[in-house]
């Protein structure tokens, strides 16, 4: 077998990564499709919009939403006229393909971010995480008929680690988190590893950490389909509507875009190819046991192992695993990768990875004491699927106007991509920034300094993602 090497990872990020596939693998969060917004979009374009919204996931739905809802509540009648654009049915991509929790990314790595970023800006992240976290359960729990469909939860995330010294450093950093964000000061808790396995039924090498967190049927708590942007040309001799968007079904101008594709926005932004790359998740459902029961009303799972990779068979493990389970049927949703290298850093949703594949069904044996017996039958695997999410050298999201050397097409574009693995505990609370600033309004308050697009992001990346990560444990 032909084994990846270093030059092969890094060329592969920088390429196109085209459009979203025709035939993705089905989500089962995706099942059954909205009766009548899955596949919605008018008989005819129209001509012109005054903002573009590309991709409808949470970050795009974000956007349209606070846009509208800022311009109504401004009165007068000068609202703007707003067109989401989806290269397939309704929140198709990400957010519909994703694990179904809400989780914040901060305090697991705080220590890293005060490091890099400063104190200051590591509050402001963590504060940012937990208020876009709010307003999703404030959204979801808006009419009991959304409550229903959302099934949004607040739990409790176990999350193991296998390795000491990465246990030792997710408790300073957990310690530190609480210390500057007071608010949440008490609310973590650890385990040893016996502790564990007697509390919560786990498998943990090193200890646990507990801390609140969430979970909801992400395609459900949330409108062109069909119509995916091919091309973006710009024509500076029309004042209002400068920008032309080309789909299969029409061209359509427009004064404003928006691009909220995460993984797939170096297509329409080429100079950002290699600093937003793909990376494809991979999920399950997998039947529970009468030994394992139903814990779906209280905790979700998280288990971080460090990164393997075999070069005799160019094979990467990926370390981190990811759990919650129904609360009515008990079903339980584990994902993560396992999987031949030049595969992870791709866009094709259309397929598992083979390895990846036969590796769900050694997961939850692997990291649960009680539910299946060692020598007795593995778990039924109901479904697999994957997803495609995009990563950053920095592991935070570009927000904001994208800088005219990047797009040669003015100063009309913005963004909200990159959110590694988190966009759910990011993509609201970015796309209301991104409203605000789209509208002319000031959105320094509301987002990390960090987050925002620069040219120095753009031009000097960082190089501390998974792709450095992998480079980091591969034999090259």
């Amino acid at each position: 077998m032909a084994k990846t090497t270093k030059e092969f990872l890094t060329n592969q990020v920088k390429q196109d990564p085209g459009l979203p596939r025709t035939h993705p693998t089905t989500s089962f969060w995706q099942v059954p499709p909205h009766p009548t917004l899955a596949e919605k979009q008018s008989t005819q374009l129209p001509d012109s919009t005054d903002i573009a919204i590309i991709g409808s996931g949470i970050t795009g739905c974000s956007v349209a939403k606070n846009i509208l809802d800022i311009s109504s509540e401004a009165g007068g009648s000068n609202a703007p006229s707003v067109t989401v654009f989806e290269a397939r049915t309704l929140v198709s991509g990400a957010t519909g393909r994703n694990g179904g929790l809400l989780t914040a990314f901060v305090p697991e790595e705080f220590g890293e971010l005060q490091k890099y970023y400063g104190t200051e800006e590591a509050v402001k992240m963590a504060r940012f995480a937990n208020r876009n976290l709010e307003k999703l359960h404030e959204l979801a729990n808006a009419s009991e008929q959304r409550k229903e469909l959302s099934q949004v939860r607040r739990l409790r995330d176990i999350i193991c680690f296998s390795n000491a010294d990465d246990y030792t450093e997710a408790k300073e950093s957990w310690k530190a988190y609480e210390e500057f964000v007071p608010e949440e000061k008490g609310k973590t808790e650890f385990f040893s590893p016996e502790e564990a396995a007697q509390r919560f039924n786990v498998r943990a090498g090193a200890g646990v950490v507990t801390f609140p967190n969430g979970a909801c049927w992400p395609y459900r708590l949330f409108i062109e389909t069909k119509t995916p942007v091919e091309n973006i040309t710009y024509d500076d001799s029309n004042a209002t509507h400068p920008y032309t968007l080309h789909t299969p079904r029409g061209r359509v101008k427009a004064g404003k875009i928006i691009h909220a594709t995460n993984g797939y926005a170096g297509h329409l932004l080429p100079a950002i190819r290699g600093i937003i790359y793909p990376l494809r998740g991979s999920m399950s459902v997998q039947k529970s046991t009468t030994a394992f029961g139903n814990h779906g009303n209280a905790l979700t799972w998280s288990m971080a192992n460090r990164k393997v990779y075999a070069s005799a068979t160019d094979v990467l493990e990926a370390g981190s695993y990811y759990a919650c389970q129904n609360g009515v049927s008990g079903d339980i949703f584990i994902g993560g990768e396992k999987t031949t290298a030049s595969d992870l850093f791709v866009t094709d949703d259309t397929e598992v990875n083979a390895h990846c594949q036969d590796n769900f069904a050694t997961l939850l044996p692997r990291y649960f004491v009680e539910g299946w017996a060692e020598d007795g039958p593995g778990p039924e695997v109901r479904a697999t699927w994957t997803g495609i999410m995009g990563f950053t050298g920095d592991r935070l999201p570009l927000v904001g106007r994208v800088p005219e050397e990047a797009t040669q097409r003015g100063r009309g574009e913005w963004m909200a991509a990159g959110f590694n693995g988190y966009g759910m505990s990011m993509c609201w609370a970015c796309g209301e920034a991104v409203a605000k600033m789209v509208l002319g309004m000031d959105a320094s308050d509301l987002l990390p300094d960090a987050f925002l697009v620069t040219r120095e992001r753009i031009e000097r990346p960082a190089q501390r993602g998974p792709l450095d990560a992998v480079l980091d444990v591969m034999d090259v």
